[in-house]
């Protein structure tokens, strides 16, 4: 187990990234929109589990070197959050669901660790490896809840009719947001 006494985590997919990077790999490797079409999106919704069984097994067939550099134009208003953090003594590590060769390639360029956590596992995988005194989450998704139980203090980005969801979800946290309508993209 790993000790910094400030750490600062960012989800990556929606909040360091404009957009989510397996789905857009997706797109990219296979030449194809469908993996963004309502249909997906449909199947997402009402099959989670099939949607995820065949955005990986696709992801996983594909040759390892077209995984390699592959990355997504950065959300600059929250990559500058990052760096103020760091220089506010915080220790950054990206904890993302995304495959793990995409989250390095993010990783990378920023120069911070990262860690790949299973959906509604990521406070789990974290406290495995590390040990804080204070911990900042930045995320967009609701599936962050058990990394967001465990902050000091977050921001959370999402459509202002969602802030309810969070508030009522998480009463005795110190929640910023950051409005999905109101972000420079």
């Amino acid at each position: 187990m790993v000790y910094y006494s400030k750490i600062a985590i960012f989800d990556l997919d929606d909040t360091l990234y404009k957009g989510n990077s397996h789905i857009e790999w997706l797109c990219w490797y296979y030449n194809t929109s469908l993996f963004k079409s309502i249909l997906f999106k449909v199947i997402g919704k009402c099959l989670p589990a099939i949607q995820h069984i065949i955005m990986w097994k696709l992801y996983n067939n594909a040759p390892m070197n077209s995984k390699a550099n592959f990355t997504l134009p950065f959300r600059m208003e929250i990559v500058k959050l990052l760096q103020e953090k760091k220089k506010n003594g915080y220790h950054i590590v990206i904890v993302s669901n995304a495959p793990k060769e995409l989250i390095r390639n993010a990783a990378s360029i920023l120069k911070v660790e990262f860690i790949n956590a299973e959906i509604g596992k990521k406070a789990k995988t974290f406290k495995s490896i590390y040990h804080f005194n204070k911990l900042f989450v930045c995320t967009d998704n609701k599936t962050d809840l058990d990394i967001l139980k465990i902050s000091d203090s977050s921001i959370i980005i999402c459509k202002k009719k969602d802030y309810s969801f969070y508030l009522k979800k998480l009463s005795n946290k110190n929640l910023n947001f950051i409005s999905k309508e109101e972000l420079n993209d």
